[in-house]
């Protein structure tokens, strides 16, 4: 074979060289969120702006003003997930974040019951955004889904404490979080993350959580997690409401409740003549779940009801609630619980069978805090003083 000569040599490597470019793109690819729609700035909040607001509705102690150091961005999400049967559907979410150019944790802040669409995070208008703000300002970012039914999704019904839909749009509310962050080329999230809620947040967080854990655990490594006064057990606390034979102040959102599994779960969709005394069955389908009822339940729902929970022969009923449990379970993160042992709206043995259950099966990182004489409304701000405790050790060098 003829040796190649030094200008025969040039030419091929140089051929190699423009072949190679030619078959290669070396930009970098343009990111495509999965999840994130849209994100808006929708609020700017000052530090001084933040303290003005918290020390008017008395949540800040003069002694930790100090820990307030931001000013925090309020930014309205919309995201993608899954509705009751697996369909792609449009959420939305409010997302708080604080201003400057430093690493961040996140906090997934799950809200509670609401019956208002103005009351959704989205809206900035809801007196538990103030909590929020002041997590924000101390340096937190946080994340807070509407929930379907809420926000741009408020064309449809809520489904009320149910399980699955909760934790797919908590889950998919910090996906597009960290979405809109990498779309912006925000490189501030610290990777840890902090999942928090009380009474329906409460069921949502521990929803998420273990969703997370056991399916998605790659994806999310949950640093601690706080709940507060959440239906964990809805088997109990449906056999709870079913037996009793007093008064209850909280009928009609049992009532939403039912109402919702009752929609959802394929084995049920029965009339409401099954479930309710005439007259109350015919108020209730004339006028909704909030209407002016019988508040006993010993003299609002049918015999043939009761009995069907209490002996546990109504296997559709009591199997579509059993379906949204989630208590029974180990945390591989630390956790803590609080509840009001006085909480006559979700009572205080949500908590204390979660724990048990917990314990039971070896967990080590879980902590129940029994707030003494707390209702659901008193039992707030130990949550809250609690949770903002237990986040910050985490935050602390090891």
């Amino acid at each position: 074979m003829k040796a190649l000569n030094f200008k025969q040599y040039i030419i091929i490597v140089l051929s190699i060289i423009v072949i190679s470019s030619c078959s290669k793109d070396d930009t970098p690819d343009e990111f495509i969120p999965e999840y994130l729609v849209t994100s808006e700035q929708v609020v700017e909040l000052s530090k001084e702006e933040i303290l003005t607001q918290l020390g008017g509705s008395g949540m800040l102690p003069n002694e930790v003003e100090f820990l307030i150091r931001y000013g925090v961005k309020g930014i309205r999400l919309t995201y993608t997930t899954n509705d009751i049967q697996g369909n792609s559907v449009e959420l939305s979410g409010a997302l708080l974040v604080p201003v400057g150019n430093f690493l961040k944790p996140l906090i997934s802040f799950q809200h509670g019951t609401i019956t208002s669409n103005a009351q959704a995070p989205s809206n900035f208008g809801s007196d538990a955004e103030i909590m929020a703000f002041m997590f924000a300002s101390t340096g937190f970012v946080i994340a807070m889904p509407d929930y379907i039914g809420y926000g741009v999704s408020a064309h449809l019904p809520h489904p009320y404490e149910h399980r699955a839909t909760l934790a797919y749009a908590t889950r998919d509310m910090i996906r597009a979080t960290r979405e809109y962050f990498k779309l912006n080329n925000f490189d501030q999230l610290d990777g840890k993350l902090f999942l928090t809620g009380y009474s329906e947040g409460g069921s949502a967080t521990m929803a998420a959580f273990q969703l997370m854990q056991q399916n998605h655990s790659s994806e999310f490594g949950v640093t601690a997690v706080t709940v507060g006064a959440g239906a964990y057990n809805k088997s109990e606390f449906m056999n709870w409401v079913v037996s009793s034979a007093e008064p209850l102040e909280y009928i009609n959102s049992y009532l939403w409740v039912l109402d919702t599994y009752n929609s959802i779960y394929p084995q049920l969709q029965r009339p409401y003549s099954f479930y309710l005394n005439e007259p109350w069955a015919s108020v209730i389908e004339e006028q909704g779940v909030f209407a002016e009822i019988e508040t006993n339940p010993s003299l609002l729902f049918t015999q043939e009801f009761i009995e069907g929970v209490t002996t546990g022969s109504d296997t559709d009923f009591l199997l579509a609630v059993a379906d949204n449990n989630c208590y029974n379970w180990l945390p591989q993160s630390p956790i803590q619980l609080y509840h009001g042992d006085t909480d006559t709206y979700v009572p205080y043995f949500n908590s204390e069978s979660a724990y048990s259950a917990m314990i039971n099966l070896g967990a080590n990182n879980v902590e129940l805090i029994t707030i003494e004489d707390g209702d659901h409304i008193t039992s707030v701000m130990e949550y809250a003083a609690g949770t903002f405790s237990f986040f910050f050790q985490y935050l602390m060098p090891q």
